[in-house]
């Protein structure tokens, strides 16, 4: 297990560590609220405060969110394609003047506009424009619009998994830092 931990490290040092780290503690604290067996947040009381700058500081209520999920009125497998739309939508978007054009970064454009499309995606009559693909899984660049089976599909959950947006991020840095040594 340990090494398959490693291999799945983000350099700090390149574009997507924060954004991972970040996607990371929300998934682990998933089971902090989807789980009754473990004991954290079992009290109304316990609050978590955030300050603003421009505002009053809230207050979230950690039971309250333990409650919803555990009613079934907040979905485990919802909130990580959630995390999952927001990694991949902000990430595309700090490196989107990198795209080169690739296959592999089309893939990603696809996947980006999926996630700001509540994970669905949606294409126009002129889209997929290129071919788009990335370790086996391929967005069929001659089916456009309507007529592309992955048309108003759920793209986490469905079509990508948690595993897959972490490393064709890393395949992504790959290709920039191949970018930047050709420069």
């Amino acid at each position: 297990m340990k090494a398959d931990i490693e291999s799945h490290q983000f350099n700090k040092t390149l574009y997507f560590y924060d954004l991972v780290s970040s996607f990371s503690i929300s998934l682990c604290g998933c089971p902090v609220i989807f789980e009754d067996q473990i004991d954290v947040y079992k009290s109304p009381q316990e609050l978590l405060s955030f300050p603003g700058l421009h505002s009053q500081s809230k207050h979230l209520a950690p039971y309250q969110l333990r409650s919803q999920a555990l009613k079934g009125d907040i979905n485990k497998g919802q909130h990580i394609a959630s995390c999952c739309m927001m990694l991949a939508n902000t990430a595309y978007e700090s490196v989107k003047h990198y795209n080169d054009g690739s296959e592999a970064f089309e893939f990603f454009r696809h996947i980006r506009n999926a996630s700001s499309h509540l994970n669905v995606f949606q294409f126009n009559h002129k889209e997929p424009a290129k071919p788009a693909k990335w370790r086996g899984a391929e967005i069929n660049q001659l089916l456009k619009g309507d007529k592309n089976p992955l048309q108003n599909q759920l793209c986490f959950g469905y079509f990508m998994g948690v595993a897959d947006i972490l490393e064709l991020l890393m395949d992504i840095e790959k290709i920039i830092i191949l970018q930047q040594k050709a420069k």
